[in-house]
């Protein structure tokens, strides 16, 4: 099989799918240390009382935004997925 060359226009969706694709590496970078710190480190410090309690009001926003972040991944994954129909025009048999 012999791939044809890509269009302007199918070099635009890669470029697209790319973007989408970054922007998941970015929502999980900041999902990740979010949700650790919510949801193991202050609760583990403030038993230990490392720090004073006042810290656990940190815990809230600290899971909204990796909560946020996961549903961002998520959407960023799907909207990636939805401009590769390039793939399917060059590669038109995928088991051959």
């Amino acid at each position: 099989m012999d791939p044809k060359p890509l269009t302007t226009a199918e070099w635009a969706e890669v470029g697209t799918a790319l973007k989408f694709l970054w922007l998941a590496l970015g929502f999980a970078v900041v999902a990740g240390p979010s949700l650790l710190t919510a949801h193991a480190i202050i609760p583990s410090v403030v038993d230990t009382k490392t720090v004073a309690a006042k810290w656990t009001k940190f815990r809230a926003p600290l899971y909204v935004i990796g909560i946020v972040c996961v549903v961002g991944i998520f959407a960023s994954l799907f909207l990636a997925s939805q401009n590769t129909e390039f793939l399917e025009r060059t590669y038109s048999r995928w088991w051959q």
